[in-house]
């Protein structure tokens, strides 16, 4: 079972490295075109049947599949309804914003039928929470809007200010979630030793990391003499955001942006601190996925303390409405 984040996390696209302003604005163009329609991956019981599409067909009747390849394993009921709410929004604000409804659906299936299969029981419940959850979406201002949501957090989920760097998503606000703490995603590493992380680095960028560990690099490397102290040393001056992501990192004489180096070097997170161990460079980090809107692990214990499918995502977007919609290509969010 897969979940929403890991297109982001698990992307094969090369990252490249860029002058700070560049490198941000390229990551946070990765960042807006993954929430804004965050792994859509669905399929039929049974991993097999591929999904049809018929002209005319209602993009409801393509949710159910689309909510099972979003959730963990053994989701609460309560979570799974909440994350129909959220496949939902996010196609009425795709179709709100001129995408075609055959578009969505198209992708629907294109995803769907790349699916692992999975247990009927999950299917049955993701099924039923569409249908109890029926035509209800996030709005914000009179428009849907596209929620996002990661696997596990670092304790604070990030605001729209935060991860965009501007105030287009005034309704993403930053929220306590102490739940994350207690998952067993919350803390993992990655690690490289001195040559490992230049190779992987120069990868991205030719003469990458000539500029972080200087012009001679391959030499001391090939001597043994760069260090993973002093490695790690070239990563320490970082800035982070309100929630405790990595917004930028000053290595030697690159600037990257924090989630650009997630992507380069196939963090977990950009909540991460650097340290040399055991004769290694290693990116110790926070959660799993962006940060910003719905924490899964959150939501699952949520449901288990016995919140509601509506209490969740009032939690997690407090500045939303849940109203009734309909997915339809016409259709404006009504009370």
């Amino acid at each position: 079972m897969t979940d929403g984040e890991e297109l982001f996390a698990g992307r094969k696209e090369t990252a490249v490295h860029m002058p700070m302003k560049v490198s941000t604005q390229k990551a946070l163009t990765v960042i807006l075109a993954v929430l804004s329609f965050p792994f859509f991956m669905a399929g039929m019981i049974n991993g097999k049947e591929a999904l049809r599409m018929e002209k005319s067909a209602d993009p409801e009747a393509f949710l159910a599949p689309a909510v099972l390849a979003e959730i963990p394993a053994d989701y609460p009921y309560e979570a799974i309804k909440a994350q129909a709410i959220l496949v939902r929004s996010r196609c009425c604000a795709l179709i709100e914003d001129g995408v075609k409804t055959e578009a969505v659906i198209e992708k629907l299936v294109q995803e769907g039928n790349s699916a692992d299969s999975t247990s009927g029981h999950e299917k049955i419940l993701c099924e039923q929470a569409v249908r109890e959850t029926e035509d209800v979406a996030l709005v914000y201002g009179g428009k849907t809007v596209n929620g996002p949501f990661f696997r596990v957090g670092n304790g604070k989920t990030r605001s729209g200010k935060d991860i965009f760097q501007n105030d287009k998503a005034p309704w993403l606000v930053s929220v306590e979630s102490s739940w994350d703490i207690d998952s067993e995603e919350y803390l993992s590493s990655v690690s490289y030793s001195p040559d490992e992380l230049a190779e992987r680095l120069e990868r991205q960028e030719e003469n990458l990391s000539e500029k972080i560990f200087g012009n001679d690099y391959r030499e001391r490397i090939g001597a043994g003499t760069l260090s993973a102290e002093e490695a790690a040393g070239y990563f320490q001056n970082m800035v982070t955001d309100d929630a405790g992501y990595v917004t930028e990192v000053k290595a030697g004489d690159a600037d990257l942006a924090g989630e650009s180096l997630r992507e380069m070097l196939n963090l977990p997170s950009s909540c991460f601190s650097v340290q040399a161990v055991d004769g290694k460079v290693r990116f110790l980090c926070k959660g799993l996925g962006h940060g910003a809107g719905l924490s899964q692990a959150g939501a699952a214990a949520m449901a288990e303390e016995g919140k509601s499918a509506e209490e969740i995502l009032r939690y997690y977007f407090p500045q939303t409405d849940l109203q009734t919609v309909s997915v339809e290509s016409d259709n404006r969010p009504g009370s």
